[in-house]
């Protein structure tokens, strides 16, 4: 299968759900397809290969795994909420009039390409470490990356799971600020960045060098553009005590001040 037949299985799946969601009034059904969408391509990679080896199936594995998970998660919680993403609201908000048809490149095509731009690094590494491409043998290097995806994959789902926990006894109008948001605001983010941190390592095993230039694409739009400061804003707007909170609570790499402080207080409180 040729590259381009590969990522366009990826534009498939956004151009199906856009006229879902206009019917629907929920752009927010774009995030359906973020993570299995790479799952899907990554897959198709691996079966067009031929004779996949070692590294191509830690690498599959990997992307599948990450892109099921959070496929899975996030349609969860949409029909559980039953409303539209506030992030899809804001922008509804600020293209409005005309956005049904607007969101169809503002959100649906823009996120295709931002996927398959992001797609391209492990999708390329999985045809470089087949065959006669490379020796497919997994090194330090992959070795490395996967124990970095694990912990990425550790901390997005510890992260979903206390909020998932805190909202069913808290409803969805409070503040967490215990578990993994103690250290850091955003700690799904900080596995995000862990885990494609860990696939970036794995492609460069295989032998694709610009590998990193996806796990740096992903940490700028969570850091800067679409992650941070979106739920930031939203939830400084909807949260009276997130201003002060946000002050004494790192976004997304906790420090060691903080960590220690919190270690302190845990042994208080056992005693």
């Amino acid at each position: 299968m040729e590259n381009a037949a590969i990522f366009l299985l990826g534009l498939g799946g956004f151009l199906v759900l856009w006229p879902i969601s206009v019917w629907r009034r929920d752009a927010s059904m774009v995030d359906f397809w973020w993570g299995p969408g790479q799952s899907v391509m990554a897959a198709a990679a691996w079966f067009a290969a031929g004779q996949p080896s070692g590294i191509a199936g830690l690498l599959c594995a990997c992307v599948a795994i990450w892109g099921l998970r959070l496929g899975i998660q996030l349609g969860r919680r949409r029909i559980l909420e039953g409303r539209e993403d506030p992030r899809y609201t804001t922008l509804r908000r600020h293209w409005s009039p005309g956005f049904w048809w607007k969101s169809l490149f503002v959100v649906y095509l823009l996120q295709a390409g931002l996927q398959m731009v992001i797609a391209a690094a492990p999708v390329a590494a999985i045809q470089a470490g087949t065959g006669q491409a490379g020796t497919g043998e997994i090194g330090v290097l992959a070795a490395l990356g996967a124990l970095i995806w694990l912990a990425g994959m550790t901390v997005e789902t510890v992260a979903d799971v206390q909020l998932d926990l805190y909202r069913r006894k808290h409803g969805h109008g409070g503040l967490l600020t215990r578990g993994l948001r103690a250290l850091v605001r955003h700690p799904h983010y900080s596995g995000e960045i862990l885990v494609w941190a860990g696939i970036a390592l794995i492609a460069l095993d295989a032998g694709i060098w610009w590998a990193p230039l996806s796990a740096l694409l992903v940490t700028v739009l969570l850091w800067k553009v679409s992650g941070v400061p979106f739920l930031d804003e939203h939830m400084r707007d909807t949260r009276s005590r997130y201003t002060s909170y946000a002050r004494s609570v790192p976004a997304l790499v906790p420090t060691l001040r903080r960590a220690q402080r919190l270690a302190q207080a845990g042994r208080r409180e056992r005693v």
